[in-house]
């Protein structure tokens, strides 16, 4: 119920608000949040959990700030533990959700490329988390972006 009412919100966000403009500047990320390459920005991750439990969903919106056509992306999800202390790093592919709903779409950056100054609903599943994790946002970092 709560990821339903988070993407609620990020849909009105995304529809009430204009896309993000060069000039308007790009804000960082929240700390929890890195984003490199510098092209793809990550933002809102939210944590839910799939109904029966078998896996982990990290859901929120990615802008593309660069000058190319972004058609896919892995990104690097490292949790910590109680201390902080990193006990796992995980490298997933970002999923294409649908606006207003939580219907994946499988290949969506290669079929609808994510244009310069857009913002995209995204998703990275994760199946095996570490026993030992915070249950914090996991640390999440782009690490390779096709682009055409």
């Amino acid at each position: 119920m709560t990821t339903v009412a988070a993407l609620a919100l990020l849909v009105v966000v995304l529809k009430f608000f204009p896309p993000v403009s060069k000039s308007a500047g790009v804000h960082p990320a929240p700390a929890a949040v890195l984003a490199a390459p510098p092209n793809l920005r990550v933002s809102d991750v939210q944590i839910s959990e799939a109904p029966a439990g078998e896996a982990l969903y990290l859901d929120g919106l990615v802008t593309n700030v660069g000058d190319s056509w972004v058609t896919g992306a892995t990104a690097e999800v490292g949790f910590h533990d109680a201390q902080g202390n990193l006990v796992a790093i995980v490298q997933k592919p970002l999923v294409g959700m649908s606006h207003g709903g939580t219907d994946l779409i499988r290949n969506e950056f290669a079929r609808n490329p994510i244009k310069p100054n857009e913002m995209r609903l995204f998703r990275i599943a994760i199946e095996e988390v570490p026993s030992s994790w915070n249950h914090e946002v996991p640390e999440l970092k782009i690490v390779a972006i096709k682009a055409q």
